[in-house]
């Protein structure tokens, strides 16, 4: 019986409760950093514990994400007046199903002047579902190579774009070359394209750093040049 209880817990799915931000690496340990991102158990967490801040910072992955891409751009945004948090969800369900969860644990925080939300590509669609979810508090929302107009979860998961949102939110949205990424290149269409008037829209460029500027470096990039005044 024990023998089996061990191997059943070899097999479990590892998961963390806590991790901080200046503990992962972006350099030459990033894979195994991005691991223990995305080893994270479900829900909103602290990457700064030791940190106050009446500002907070929150990033949410994508679909098939693997951590290593958010490590430089969380690392870069935060500041001094900033609390960091990553919201890890559950891909295999349809992104509303995440929305309650992610409000409940933004409402229980206390003192919050101000919220960035940072979402790469599907968790640029969550993020979009905030718009008029947080009342009150200045919110400014941010989705970064997102298929908002994707076809497929307007099918199997009944999302459609919001067509308005609050006024204490402001929304921007970053677009890659479709061409260029290789999440939207095989499209007949551009996946990232809504008509929503209420939003900043940077396309941005064809190269980062001298690379191919396609689907995962392309929070590095919005990181380097997002103004988060």
């Amino acid at each position: 019986m024990k023998i089996y209880l061990l191997l059943a817990l070899l097999m479990t799915p590892f998961e963390l409760f806590s991790l901080n931000l200046y503990e992962l690496s972006p350099n030459e340990e990033y894979l195994n950093s991005g691991e223990k991102l995305m080893s994270l158990s479900f829900g909103l967490h602290d990457l700064e514990s030791n940190q106050s801040g009446k500002e907070i910072l929150i990033g949410i992955h994508g679909r098939n994400s693997r951590g290593f891409e958010w490590i430089y751009p969380l690392q870069t945004i935060d500041n001094e007046y900033t609390k960091t948090y990553f919201f890890r969800w559950d891909t295999t369900k349809c992104p509303q199903r995440s929305i309650p969860i992610l409000m409940k644990q933004i409402l229980d925080m206390e003192d919050i002047q101000k919220i960035t939300i940072i979402g790469h590509s599907y968790g640029g669609i969550l993020s979009s579902l905030l718009l008029n979810e947080i009342q009150t508090i200045e919110a400014n929302i941010h989705v970064i190579a997102a298929p908002l107009a994707s076809s497929d979860l307007e099918k199997y998961c009944e999302y459609i774009h919001p067509t308005t949102k609050n006024n204490n939110v402001s929304y921007y949205q970053w677009r890659t070359i479709k061409e260029l990424d290789n999440a939207f290149n095989s499209f007949d269409y551009d996946p990232q394209i809504i008509d929503f008037i209420e939003s900043d829209v940077v396309r941005l460029p064809r190269q980062y750093k001298g690379k191919r500027l396609g689907h995962l470096w392309s929070i590095s990039w919005v990181a380097d040049n997002m103004d988060l005044d």
